[in-house]
């Protein structure tokens, strides 16, 4: 009887382990794909910036040539 009771106790306590490992394996799992979906976020906010400022200078760029083609030409023209 003593061993049997042993048996159960032994196994109560197994089961708990059990249960609170998963628990843990559970919530790291969530955690590390909410930190995957915040990297996502920034990563895509951060290619978005860089879109915006790459097309900023293309068209100042072409503003600047296009006025100093101007200037070139009233110089020519007069």
């Amino acid at each position: 009887m003593i061993g049997q009771a042993n048996s159960v106790a032994q196994f109560q306590m197994f089961m708990s382990d059990y249960q609170q490992a998963q628990t843990i394996q559970t919530t790291t799992a969530m955690e590390a794909q909410k930190q995957q979906m915040e990297r996502w976020k920034i990563m895509q906010d951060t290619q978005t910036k860089i879109f915006e400022i790459q097309q900023e200078v293309t068209v100042n760029r072409a503003k600047t040539q296009d006025k100093m083609f101007n200037k070139w030409d009233d110089y020519i023209k007069s």
